[in-house]
């Protein structure tokens, strides 16, 4: 399993992550189970998730949590275009990051979607392709 960086966990120390920590460690989780390469890295108000920990290593997946009530996660994956899945949509809010395709909003208190790790496989590979 990939890791999180330091700044990503001194972050989920604050005390304003304090409620929010389990959702967010346990996404995370899934996202870097898919490889022992992949890492998450802190950028601004989100958190990227990226094929290794060289600074230029492509990025598969994107977290943003939103911490205005209701407190919610937003899952970006670079799947296909035409990947369909009930879940996943356009980006609920005005984000963006060069490449995701797909978004899941994950309400605190919610389930964490069970197809999940295999949108996460199927983004993961989707980059490595694009970047042969």
């Amino acid at each position: 399993m990939g890791v999180l960086t330091q700044r990503v966990h001194d972050k989920l120390n604050a005390s304003q992550w304090t409620a929010f920590r389990d959702l967010f460690v346990r996404v995370s989780e899934v996202i870097l189970r898919i490889s022992p390469d992949s890492q998450g890295e802190l950028a601004g108000n989100y958190v990227k998730f990226a094929t290794g920990s060289a600074p230029m290593s492509p990025v598969y997946s994107v977290v943003w949590p939103k911490m205005s009530e209701p407190r919610r996660l937003i899952v970006g994956l670079t799947l296909p275009e035409d990947f369909q899945a009930e879940s996943l949509g356009p980006p609920p809010e005005r984000i963006f990051y060069r490449g995701l395709t797909k978004f899941v909003v994950i309400e605190d208190g919610q389930a964490i979607p069970e197809e999940l790790s295999e949108w996460v496989k199927r983004a993961y590979e989707q980059t490595l392709s694009s970047e042969e």
